[in-house]
């Protein structure tokens, strides 16, 4: 009895806590969606035949197109081991962690901004999980396309391997999350950023970020394309939501609007 009157009063009081603090609210709002995501990712079971034979239609598209250039890519990176080893970091770490601080970022800088792009990102992000379920793909490297995992080779890491299929969902490649992520940030940071050369940087992260996950044999360039798409029809859903919101300003507007009217000296 004690016991459960205590884990009442420790909701209760959590829940008095998000109310008053924002940004506290936000981040438990931000990770526990994607900590949903990442549960219902554990919960699908991957189709291996199924995920192979589609990374191969895939493969067979870029041919048709005459842009299936992973394989000639990934050949001249492995001539500079070093440098391939730092994107396999960048590709393990840096696409949460520099997504977390734009987030950070933005909160500060535009409330309005910030609720907008969060939409965005996990209506892109939900959309995302229903593909992978319903059209499962195998990364090129466990596809037995001539691609390299360089994330086992070169750096020891194994993240999706069938013996690794208890702790994630291997065949998801389709959309690229990693893209169309990287594009939303770049968005984010040449809309509500001044510097220029900020913005030059922003500009050039998805590129980068296509850059890595192809050179490791995480996707293919129409993989990127796919999360580029998720991730604009996902803006698209945000933008419809807060039309349908009644009409909010920040407090910065709030202020500026009465210092022009004469309210405050």
């Amino acid at each position: 009895m004690l016991a459960a009157s205590l884990d009442y009063a420790g909701m209760a009081s959590l829940a008095r806590a998000l109310a008053r603090n924002d940004l506290v609210r936000q981040v438990v709002i931000v990770v526990g969606s994607f900590e949903v995501y990442e549960v219902a990712r554990h919960f699908i079971e991957p189709n291996w035949s199924a995920a192979v034979a589609n990374a191969h239609r895939i493969l067979h598209l870029e041919q048709a197109l005459h842009f299936a250039w992973e394989q000639s890519m990934q050949a001249r990176f492995l001539e500079l081991p070093e440098l391939v080893r730092a994107m396999n970091v960048f590709y393990f770490v840096g696409h949460f962690v520099l997504t977390g601080v734009f987030f950070t970022w933005l909160y500060f800088r535009s409330r309005h901004g910030f609720r907008s792009f969060r939409n965005g990102f996990l209506i892109a992000t939900a959309i995302s999980l229903l593909i992978h379920w319903k059209f499962p793909t195998a990364p090129p490297r466990l596809a037995q396309v001539g691609l390299e995992d360089t994330l086992r080779q070169l750096s020891d890491i194994d993240i999706g391997s069938r013996t690794k299929a208890s702790y994630s969902n291997p065949v998801a490649a389709v959309p690229s999350l990693h893209a169309g992520w990287a594009v939303g940030v770049a968005c984010g940071v040449v809309r509500y950023t001044r510097s220029r050369t900020v913005k030059g940087m922003a500009i050039l992260y998805p590129l980068l970020v296509v850059l890595t996950i192809v050179v490791t044999g995480n996707h293919f360039f129409l993989d990127a394309v796919a999360g580029v798409i998720v991730m604009a029809v996902g803006f698209l859903a945000a933008s419809a939501l807060v039309r349908c919101e009644p009409s909010r300003r920040e407090d910065g507007d709030i202020l500026a609007s009465a210092t022009r009217g004469g309210a405050v000296r």
